[in-house]
This record gives structure tokens, sequence and C-alpha cells, in this order.
């Protein structure tokens, strides 16, 4: 790179973490990324002291006027986690009711909490905090749920482009709801509605360098009529926008499907043109080898949401057989189904459910290859390259490459209270402390918010915890 040409770059030193094709993580000891002010990475040198003498002096220059940052030894850099699956309003009342069966729930706690987002107040109230809580958990991509009111809808993009997070925004789609019939739609609307709001964000693509993004939202196949399915992919057809659904989550789900359309609900899907690239359906967990196989082909995608999962799906995902089959998997937190905003908690509950599948199977882990286990790699994978790849934005997130925005997020292993240090001796690394990879599982598997030290989505920083500014 040549020396004129980086002025106006600015650099971040520390340790990096990464998976660049599949779910095997890179780490590099010191590495040094530039980026543009626009977010864009122009250089990437995986081993920092290997930087030329000329290209030295222009990064001693940027620390001078404030545009160079060096991490410590106990940090290191990982790119944004990407939430391939939240229902933003339903953080209103996060932890509650996990007691009850899946359609149980939606009937007492979801549909009645949404409904209240008519409000705009509250709209902007329950949002701004559920953007904010998920930045400064390291999410630095969403893709949102929100409720059937177009104006609140508007009020969460406006929540994300405030707050610098990146996103897809979608206002829920459901003309059929007889346990609630106060909160539906009638077709028409629903399909009104969707256009009007594909049309308002794509007028702020933009300005906000793509960063906020449409996406069609039917909820689930029950409460949506097929005329309203059909409708929507007529959309995403006209405007080649993402959809977003729930299939083959729930037994009693699959059950009600079969009573009133006597199919499964990936062939409704299909039948409707909404299995298309740039689809992604949360849970998948009853999916059967021709659902997979038919996904794959059509370029659909599965939000793995494995908390939410062991609460209301009967089952687990095994993401073994949708990754053997083609199928992208991104991983979800699937709030308020999911009690937990944090994407490090579904990277460990993608291997807790792998771990349960083994136990149901009475399969013992080291009669598996290596690379077909589900591990903590695995886990921080999907949510960072494999959740972009899901979303069709593996060319512009998920990994720290020349061309890429710089959407990354700073690790503190020594915030204090939280993660104890490695005794000395005990450690595989130099001197016995602990290694890299040991210092990166230690982080998958320990940390929680505490140990967000700064987020940055296009380059810009969006949360810096307190003593990090």
């Amino acid at each position: 790179m040549a020396a004129h040409a980086s002025q106006a770059l600015r650099y971040v030193r520390s340790r990096m973490a990464h998976c660049t094709r599949g779910p095997t993580v890179e780490i590099q000891s010191d590495a040094l990324i530039a980026f543009d002010a626009n977010g864009e990475i122009k250089e990437v040198w995986r081993d920092a002291k290997a930087v030329d003498a000329q290209m030295m002096d222009v990064v001693k220059a940027a620390r001078l006027d404030g545009r160079y940052m060096e991490g410590n030894a106990g940090q290191f850099l990982v790119p944004g986690f990407i939430d391939t699956h939240i229902h933003a309003p339903q953080y209103s009342y996060m932890g509650s009711g996990l007691d009850k069966p899946l359609l149980q729930w939606l009937d007492h706690y979801t549909f009645p909490a949404e409904a209240a987002f008519s409000d705009l107040d509250i709209a902007q109230e329950h949002y701004q905090r559920a953007v904010k809580k998920g930045l400064r958990e390291g999410t630095t991509t969403a893709m949102y749920f929100a409720t059937i009111h177009k104006e609140a809808t508007k009020v969460l993009a406006h929540c994300l482009l405030e707050e610098g997070q990146r996103g897809f925004v979608g206002a829920v789609s459901m003309d059929v709801n007889p346990g609630v019939p106060h909160y539906g739609q009638q077709t028409e609307a629903a399909l009104n509605d969707a256009e009007d709001l594909i049309v308002y964000l794509k007028s702020k693509l933009q300005q906000t360098q793509k960063r906020l993004m449409p996406v069609l939202t039917p909820r689930y196949v029950p409460t949506c009529s097929v005329e309203l399915l059909k409708g929507l992919g007529h959309l995403a057809e006209k405007y080649d926008v993402h959809v977003q659904s729930h299939i083959s989550e729930s037994l009693d789900v699959l059950e009600e499907v079969d009573r009133e359309h006597g199919v499964r609900d990936t062939y409704l899907f299909d039948d409707a043109k909404l299995l298309r690239p740039g689809s992604i359906f949360a849970h998948g967990v009853h999916l059967q080898e021709d659902e997979l196989c038919l996904m794959a082909e059509r370029g659909s995608s599965i939000a793995h949401c494995p908390l939410s999962n062991f609460f209301f799906a009967h089952g687990h995902l095994d993401v073994r057989r949708a990754f053997e089959a083609g199928v992208g998997v991104g991983l979800g937190s699937d709030v308020a189904g999911g009690y937990s905003i944090s994407m490090l908690n579904a990277m460990r509950s993608a291997v807790l459910a792998h771990k349960a599948i083994l136990i149901e199977n009475k399969t013992r882990p080291d009669q598996l290859p290596q690379d077909n286990q589900v591990t903590h790699e695995t886990g921080f994978y999907m949510a960072t390259l494999g959740g972009a790849a899901a979303l069709g934005l593996q060319d512009k997130i998920g990994s720290f490459e020349v061309g890429k925005r710089f959407d990354a997020v700073l690790v503190d292993l020594e915030t204090p209270g939280n993660i104890d240090p490695m005794p000395t001796g005990l450690g595989k690394g130099r001197g016995g402390d602990a290694s890299d990879a040991e210092d990166f599982e230690r982080f998958i598997n320990l940390a929680d918010g505490r140990n967000i030290a700064k987020v940055w989505v296009d380059g810009h920083l969006v949360h810096a915890a307190e003593g990090y500014d």
C-alpha cells in the first residue's frame, strides 16, 4: 500500500480471531488492520511486525493524530456478531413464560405484548433498549422481526440508524390469528404495508451505506393465508428483497399446518416463491431430507436458534445435516423464545444442542470425525462468517478481509470481576501461560457483555464500555 494513499486510514493492532472459509478459526497473535473513513478494510497484515519501514512511518503518524488503536495482552479482535433471528418487541418481556408450550406462549405473552407497539412511544422506548443492548453484547448485524404496525416498524428502523447497528427490518405480516383476533391484519392491508415499508427502507439505503435493509416477514404458516404468502412472494421477486419466517419449528405448529393445508410448510413457502436466495427461516428442527435439499436448491438458509429450541421446538436442529445438504446456517438469539440477547450464549447453546443430539442418539463424541463435531469454533463461525453467508453478505461482513466492512468487536479477557486468569504453568502457551487458542476458547465459554470493550460498525465506534473511551 502506497504511503500517500494511507494518510486518511485508521489502524487497529491486536490479536485477531476470525473464520475465512469454514468453521475453522484462524488466530493471529499480532495483526494490523487498516480501514478507511467509510469503513472499508484496505489492508490486513497478519503479522504486524512484518510491516515495512515506510508503512510503519505512516502508522506512527496515524498514532499521533488519533487514527490508531492498539490492544493490550488480554485483548483481541473478532468480527461483529450476526444475529440472524430476533424479535425486537419481545425484548420487552424477555425471560418470561418459558414454561408454556409455544402456541400458548404466543397467545398469552407475544401477541398481547406486540399489540402494545401500536403506541409509538412504547415502540421507541423498547426498540431503542433492544438495539443498544445488542450492541453492548457485540451484535453488529441483526435480522429483526418487528410487529404488524407499519409506523412502529419505521421507529425500529430509525433506532438502528441512530445507534449505528447494521440490520434488516421487517413488519410482521399475518392475516390469520383466531387465538388473539384483535392482533392481525386484512390480507390486502398486510401486503400494502409490506410494500410501503420496502419502498421506505430502500429510500434509506444510500444514506446509510446499505446498513439498513428491508425484509419481508410472514410470521409463520398458520398465521398466514396462502393468498398472503403468494402476495409476499410476488413482492420478494418484484423488489429483490430478503425474506424471513419460521419453518418446521415445533410439532404442535406442524400438526396445525397439516390440519389446515395437508402439506408441510416448506412446500407452502416454495409454492409462494418465498424459498429463494436471501430467504432465511428460523429453527428448521423437523425438516426432512427432501426439504433440506429443496432449501439448498433454492438458496435459502436456516437461522439456528438453539436456546429457544430447548424450550419450544420438541427437538434440536442437527446443523451437521444442514451443512451436509448444502444449506447455509446462521445463529439466532430468538429473543424472547430465547431468554438472552447475547450471541455468546447462542454459541454455547449450539454446542449444548449438538451434545444433546449425541446423547439422544447414544453416540460417543470420540466416534465422530473432528470435522463432524459442533464445537465452540462452529458456534463462532455461525455467529460471524456463517451468519453473513446465510444473509448473502459474506462478501461484505463476517471476517477481516480486504474489501469487507470493518464490523468488529474488541474483546478484553482482563475486565475485572469476570474471567480469572489461567494459573501460570497450566496453559499450553509460552512459559505455561494460556495460548491464543485457549484464550479464544475461554472467551467463547466464559465471557459476557462485561468483556465487550469496543464495537465498530462500518468503521464507526458505536459502543465503548466504561473505561475504554
